[in-house]
């Protein structure tokens, strides 16, 4: 007894000093906030890069200039380059991936950054961790080449970015012995999932097996391991697998041994308990039975041997087995991408979710003076949040009931809508980001019944037995009180985290883990208040073109004002539309925002080439100005024929660089082979128009010609086709039945015109002449008959 109270003091003492440790850490916190306002931390990617975000600018710093790495160390060491984000932040970009499974210990000498630093606030040191290597092996369908050949789809699946060289090295195949080849997917980015197919599987006359093997040594992963997948003989028309597939819609996945027939009729083959009338689709060797209604819980399905095969051979063995389909996992998710939300009256924000009863919503301002700041750092259309709290706080939040207690839960996604204004007044010029999360207590998912099924929406096949744990970033429950005050702490700085949220990567899947519930599940978007519709075009010498309209009416909007804005917010130029909504600003200075604005209506633009429009399926090139010179050369048709006279004309532009009065204009025009076959030099024009006749005979080459004009050290070019198609002709039938030929009676007949790309020739005149001697006389007494269009 004296024992167990020794041993509970011990662990008292040793927990009171851990605990007091944990203080001591987050009180550091708390010291250096006016200076730090992020750092990199938690489980991070090996392929990550440090970011640091200090509270105050430093005026010295320019943006994209790598400064002196000495302000940094990194234990352990890490070589690497230290850029400038913007005024207030760095990130650390290293030549190699750190190591796994490592924590990482990053010391910023503030007094490097800032002059004058009080004593004791020099240096400050945070940590974080990188992410523990594992991985697992998925299969899925069997399918055929032929009745000798099939292959094996599957997917190799990482807890973090791997290279497709390293993925190449996770898994093997092999039969009787012999090495498979395996295909991948050749992505050359780094990705947590590569696709792969197993190709080459030799169907023998009876039952086999092809092994698969696994080893994670390629990343210093512990994972490895065996596993047979079945084959059946060229005889045995079977089913090889059945799986419930629940997204984008549920159904059964039946994988048969060969192809299936489609077209039989597959009523009374499969069925369903509980389910009339489902649909099928054949997709090679696989069949999808689609039920018309939810299917959750044990369902028995039966396969019947009247089920065909491409050859007509029907399966062997009846199959009958109860099956799992499991619910649909909480989530939740958005209808649309849009960013401008017209109408600040009624701000609906639509979305979806299933088997949820609840989801928390936050709304975060950030202010109209910041919003440049945060485009700085942020894409205006969502994504991630990189210092918010430097430029919003979050002004509401609210628990949106979705389904009441009275109302059956479908199990099915469902469109929602929250009316926005109703829980708060949106100012003109701010943007404001909505979140969406949910907790474990608000999840319909029945543990009870799913916790040991698994489906092709997990597609773990391959699942290592023993529990993979990470308790690194695990934080205890608390109260909702607790929770909201941790986040006013939050954004008053006097924090860095507030989410609790639970790592482990094996249980990410799991709704009945706390480790599904994290900020993935979560799904954000910035909304903006405005009317006002802007569409900008940037041309040559950073010249920019701006349409505004307005979103509701579809109206142009006049008397707008626009304003550009370098990357580091400083205004450039400024203007105002026309009466049809359109403006434009010529500027020497490269632009990376725009604001638009009417009245209260405001709308921002971030002027990224990443994110403007492809325009990879239009000739959009045009021509850069030569010497502040345009020109243009056309012809008065597109096709010519040797002999006929190729009349050009060139078209000069020099209000960017005016040439003197007279200056003179050559053109030259060479043949296919590239020899010289006119040059002309003139000054006489009409209104800059210079018309040049060349001439050209009938022996001249067909090809392509080229046409050349030089005028004040600039050159023009033209491609010139002689007669490189073929011109429109007709197709003429004459029909005279059995009529026959006489010279002396008139002939009865019609004739048929078309063009000969097939269009009836309308409206054209056609004559055809023939000449016919009598039966006497072959040279003398001829009759012409002619043929009008009828």
């Amino acid at each position: 007894m004296q024992l167990k109270s020794i041993f509970a003091l011990i662990f008292c003492i040793s927990l009171a000093l851990s605990c007091k440790k944990k203080v001591t850490e987050t009180d550091n916190l708390f010291k250096f906030k006016d200076y730090i306002s992020y750092t990199t931390s938690g489980r991070v990617s090996t392929g990550s890069s440090i970011q640091i975000s200090l509270t105050k600018e430093v005026e010295e710093w320019e943006v994209g200039k790598e400064v002196d790495g000495s302000i940094l160390s990194i234990s352990p060491n890490v070589s690497g380059n230290l850029k400038v984000v913007n005024k207030h932040a760095l990130s650390f970009t290293p030549n190699e991936p750190l190591k796994a499974d490592t924590e990482y210990s990053v010391t910023v000498k503030l007094n490097k950054a800032y002059k004058d630093m009080p004593s004791g606030f020099s240096e400050y040191t945070f940590q974080f961790k990188t992410i523990t290597p594992s991985f697992n092996i998925v299969t899925n369908d069997l399918q055929s080449y032929s009745k000798e050949w099939q292959y094996l789809l599957g997917a190799v699946k990482s807890a973090d970015n791997i290279t497709i060289d390293q993925a190449k090295q996770l898994v093997e195949a092999s039969q009787d012995g012999k090495k498979l080849n395996i295909e991948w997917n050749e992505d050359r980015v780094p990705s947590r999932g590569f696709e792969f197919k197993i190709d080459s599987i030799s169907r023998k006359i009876e039952d086999s097996d092809i092994l698969v093997k696994w080893n994670g040594k390629a990343i210093d992963a512990d994972n490895s391991g065996e596993n047979t997948v079945a084959i059946p003989g060229k005889n045995n028309f079977t089913i090889t697998k059945i799986d419930v597939v629940q997204n984008p819609e549920q159904y059964l996945l039946i994988n048969f041994s060969d192809p299936i027939k489609k077209q039989q009729n597959f009523d009374g083959l499969v069925t369903i308990q509980n389910i009339k009338n489902p649909k099928y689709i054949v997709d090679g060797n696989v069949l999808k039975a689609y039920p018309d209604s939810k299917i959750t819980g044990n369902v028995q399905v039966d396969v019947f041997q009247g089920i065909m095969n491409t050859e007509g051979y029907k399966l062997k063995k009846p199959f009958s087995e109860t099956i799992s389909f499991q619910e649909v996992k909480p989530e939740v998710r958005l209808v649309n991408s849009g960013v401008i939300l017209p109408n600040s009256q009624e701000l609906k924000f639509n979305f979806e979710a299933v088997n949820l009863k609840k989801v928390d919503l936050k709304v975060i301002k950030i202010f109209e003076d910041n919003v440049l700041q945060f485009l700085q750092d942020n894409e205006l259309q969502g994504g991630n949040s990189n210092s918010i709290k430097q430029v919003g706080r979050r002004i509401a939040k609210q628990t949106i009931t979705l389904v009441n207690d009275d109302v059956e839960n479908t199990g099915k996604w469902k469109t929602y809508s929250a009316d926005l204004s109703k829980i708060f007044k949106a100012d003109p010029g701010a943007l404001y980001r909505i979140e969406l999360s949910f907790k474990k207590d608000y999840s319909f998912y029945d543990c009870s019944v799913n916790q040991n099924i698994t489906n092709s929406e997990d597609n773990d096949d391959y699942y290592e037995d023993e529990y993979y744990d990470d308790d690194y970033y695990n934080y205890e429950e608390s109260s909702t009180e607790d929770e909201d005050e941790l986040e006013e702490e939050y954004w008053d700085n006097l924090t860095y985290r507030y989410r609790s949220r639970s790592y482990n990567w094996r249980e990410r899947d799991n709704p009945c883990h706390d480790a599904y519930y994290n900020e993935d599940r979560e799904v954000s978007q910035n909304l903006l208040a405005s009317n006002l519709g802007v569409i900008v075009k940037k041309g040559a010498n950073n010249n920019y073109y701006f349409a505004v309209t307005n979103i509701l009416n579809t109206d142009v909007e006049a008397a707008a004002k626009v304003t550009l804005y370098n990357y580091q917010q400083q205004e450039i130029s400024s203007t105002t539309t026309d009466s049809q909504g359109l403006a434009k600003i010529e500027t020497n200075s490269h632009a990376s925002f725009v604001i638009v604005s009417k009245g209260n209506n405001k709308t921002y633009i971030k002027l990224r080439d990443g994110r403007a429009l492809s325009l990879s399926k239009f000739d959009v090139s045009g021509n850069h100005l030569q010497r502040g010179l345009k020109g243009y050369i056309y012809g008065e048709r597109g096709v010519w024929r040797p002999g006929d006279s190729l009349h050009l004309t060139f078209i000069l532009d020099d209000n960017g660089n005016k040439l003197p009065k007279g200056h003179p204009v050559k053109m030259e025009v060479t043949d296919p082979n590239g020899k010289l076959a006119y040059k002309k030099i003139t000054s006489e024009s009409v209104n800059d128009f210079y018309t040049f006749t060349v001439p050209t005979s009938t022996d001249n080459k067909t090809g392509n010609w080229n046409a050349k004009v030089s005028v004040g050290g600039a050159t023009f070019y033209k491609g010139l086709k002689v007669e490189t198609v073929k011109p429109n002709r007709l197709k003429i039938k004459v029909d005279f039945k059995d009529e026959i030929l006489s010279g002396s009676e008139a002939l009865n007949g019609t004739l048929n015109v078309n063009w000969l790309h097939g269009a009836p020739a309308k409206n054209v005149k056609t004559e055809i002449k023939a000449k016919f001697s009598n039966a006497y006389s072959p040279f003398k007494n001829y009759k012409e008959y002619v043929f009008r269009d009828p």
